[in-house]
């Protein structure tokens, strides 16, 4: 990506930017809405996965399963920051290209 090029540069910043509020929103609106039909919740989920990897000891310890609860949103703000980028790139290639 060239240094000159600041339209591009500003679109990949905001739609990655965009791309990890929507997705972290998404992943909690699920949390808040689907929590009764999917027996569960983010952190029920957690506390599951940290008590098979590491025993109920483990499980039921507040900091194991935040620390958790965290990588995987991270990883899903990462993976939708990814996609914004991506998508604003796109965006960016395509306007650039219509108002020529």
């Amino acid at each position: 990506m060239p240094v000159s090029d600041q339209g591009l540069k500003k679109a990949v910043i905001i739609g990655a930017a965009l791309g990890a509020v929507i997705t972290l929103g998404a992943a909690i609106a699920m949390d808040y809405v689907l929590s009764s039909s999917l027996q569960g919740t983010w952190r029920d989920a957690a506390v599951k996965d940290v008590t098979k990897m590491f025993g109920p000891a483990c499980g039921q310890n507040w900091f194991a399963v935040t620390l958790v609860l965290v990588v995987v949103m991270g990883f899903l703000a990462g993976f939708g920051a990814m996609l914004g980028a991506i998508a604003g790139t796109i965006m960016n290639r395509f306007f650039k290209l219509i108002l020529k």
